[in-house]
């Protein structure tokens, strides 16, 4: 059991790590000053020109001003003074901080866009400068928040692809568990869907779509695929994306069953980059996977003929395979076409067979005898003996066994009838 005293010494580290970890600034804390106050912090402000204040001192400076300019009742002209020494103390703080949060929570107050927005950025490129991304990408979501169209998106855009390309190529662990690498997704995100336009938007699609395929989602990656072509289309990616929008519809079928619109739509933007990008390097590669969209056509087709080959339509069994024959002439794959070849021929020989004899229930044909020497059939209509009825009588059919026997027993009592004839 862990002694009082230790515990208690325990919980307080415990404690200054988490104020240490949420501390803020002087400029976060700050209330209004009384209106007796203000002038001797507007003296002490004005009395070292912003330029030559340390940064610590220039945080302190910020964070009175900015109580003195809550102040109620103040005259006109001490407000005005006030907030004159405000903006050229706090331009100069976000122009040269080296605290990212004081900035941070520069950024958050009510001062102009041209103070604010400039504050913000420079406490998120401190903070990525010290590998604290989370916390750069936060500010900057609260900026855009704030400011939706503020006259530094640029920088702002090249600050969040550095966050993300930070995450991207991080090889290390959270905890020994969680890659950073999971956590740059979310940025390049943002980044495609605030900046659209930004230079560097494409290169952030194009990794997106390599998370996406690596993770086997491939729907998003086509997702963003598509985003880059309508959105970059000056991009060094673009063809490629083009390519790869079809290839990926491939991927995500799970087999020849289901599927055949996708196949179509794959099939159309394959012949359609073929004919734009006679000459490209990628040619070869996007040749084959047309070759794979057009097996796959033949073996979808090929499914449905064998189905109807299954349930005795040899009609639909050979329109099928007909179709499948001729994609898959195309393709050029020797066994899919003997494959296909032989199933036309056995579809040929059902058809010459003709189709199958129906029997008529209750009913069996003349030459088909049961075992037990009967038919259960009557014979032809004669008429009765000793009548002129035409009344008929039905004579049982006989069965050739029952013939033969007859016959065997009529042998057998002639040779009877010689042998007793011999004895007298």
């Amino acid at each position: 059991m862990t002694p009082p005293t230790k515990r208690h010494s325990l919980l307080s580290g415990l404690a200054l790590l988490a104020l240490a970890s949420c501390s803020s600034s002087p400029i976060a804390s700050i209330s209004p000053l009384d209106p007796e106050e203000v002038p001797a912090v507007l003296v002490a402000a004005q009395s070292s020109p912003a330029a030559e204040l340390a940064d610590r001192q220039l945080v302190d400076t910020v964070a009175g001003l900015l109580s003195a300019n809550k102040a109620r009742g103040l005259d006109t002209k001490t407000r005005v003074a006030v907030r004159d020494a405000l903006e050229t103390y706090a331009s100069e703080l976000a122009t040269r901080g080296d605290d990212p949060r004081a900035l941070e929570d520069l950024s958050e107050t009510d001062l102009p866009a041209r103070i604010s927005v400039p504050a913000g950025l420079r406490s998120a490129t401190l903070y990525l400068e010290r590998d604290d991304r989370k916390d750069a990408f936060k500010t900057i979501k609260k900026l855009d928040r704030r400011y939706p169209s503020h006259g530094l998106r640029d920088e702002s855009g090249d600050l969040l692809k550095g966050i993300g390309d930070s995450y991207f190529f991080d090889k290390r662990r959270k905890y020994f568990l969680f890659p950073y690498s999971n956590s740059a997704p979310q940025v390049y995100e943002y980044l495609s869907a605030e900046y659209p336009k930004h230079p560097e938007t494409d290169d952030a699609l194009h990794k997106l779509s390599e998370v996406y395929e690596k993770n086997r989602q491939f729907a998003v990656a086509i997702e963003k695929h598509e985003e880059l072509v309508l959105w970059c289309r000056d991009s060094p990616y673009r063809i490629a994306s083009e390519a790869a929008i079809p290839r990926l519809r491939l991927a995500a079928l799970g087999g020849p069953e289901y599927g055949r619109d996708s196949l179509k739509i794959a099939l159309g933007e394959l012949e359609v980059w073929l004919s734009k990008y006679p000459d490209n390097e990628i040619r070869p590669e996007v040749e084959r996977t047309l070759v794979d969209c057009l097996q796959r056509l033949a073996d979808n087709d090929m499914v449905v003929a064998r189905f109807y080959r299954t349930v005795d339509s040899p009609a639909g069994a050979r329109q099928h395979a007909a179709r499948a024959l001729e994609t898959a002439k195309r393709a050029g794959n020797p066994e899919q076409l003997e494959e296909i070849r032989a199933f036309l021929e056995a579809v040929d020989e059902i058809e010459s067979l003709g189709p199958p004899r129906q029997i008529p229930q209750g009913n069996l044909p003349q030459e088909i005898v049961p075992l037990d020497g009967e038919v259960d059939q009557q014979g032809p209509a004669e008429l009765a003996p000793g009548s002129g009825s035409m009344e008929p009588r039905r004579i049982p059919r006989r069965t050739e066994r029952a013939i033969e026997q007859d016959e065997k027993e009529e042998q057998a009592s002639g040779a009877a009838a010689e042998n007793s004839g011999g004895q007298q």
